[in-house]
């Protein structure tokens, strides 16, 4: 037997050409969700639409092109498998140093090294416009922490039961940052 290809991983820019498989990716995770309750994302309640999915990239590309945002994706075979963004943490003048990062890996495509890859190139775009990122992540997925503090992540807060998944499973959210020197 031989040994299995290893895919050729393209991180770059994220633009409106993603935006179906963006939404598929959304789409597959949400589902996913439904048969394990233990995917550590946060989704909305309702299938977003491409209308919505449309106006959201578009914002977000904008927010890129004005350098109030980072957009990365992950492409193999020619497909989104992944995304990692940094958006302001808010409008007050007080906290535009500050930046949120959110993160999805598409089933199949997770532990290969994709993450790390949309991480590490998120964050030195970032670098140039926040003096501090911050995320959110579920208490239950050490593995995702593992990956953020060897980002250089510190955890500054635990909330308790912060989401109830599936009507009785009680999640943490673990809440992280990392500060540019």
């Amino acid at each position: 037997m031989g040994k299995a290809r290893k895919p050729r991983i393209i991180v770059r820019d994220a633009n409106m050409k993603d935006l179906h498989d963006l939404l598929s990716n959304y789409v597959l995770v949400q589902k996913e969700i439904k048969e394990n309750t233990f995917i550590g994302i946060p989704l909305s309640e309702k299938k977003p639409t491409l209308k919505s999915e449309r106006k959201w990239l578009t914002k977000l590309i904008g927010d890129v092109k004005k350098g109030k945002a980072v957009a990365s994706v992950a492409v193999v075979d020619g497909k989104v498998v992944g995304m990692c963004d940094v958006t302001p943490s808010g409008s007050s003048p007080e906290a535009r140093h500050m930046a949120n990062l959110g993160i999805l890996v598409r089933k199949g495509y997770r532990s290969m090294g994709i993450g790390s890859l949309l991480i590490e190139s998120s964050l030195k775009k970032a670098k140039k416009k926040y003096r501090v990122v911050k995320l959110d992540v579920f208490g239950f997925n050490k593995g995702a922490q593992r990956l953020y503090k060897r980002f250089g992540f510190k955890t500054y807060g635990v909330l308790p039961e912060a989401f109830i998944r599936a009507k009785t499973l009680k999640i943490d959210k673990v809440m992280m940052y990392l500060k540019f020197k």
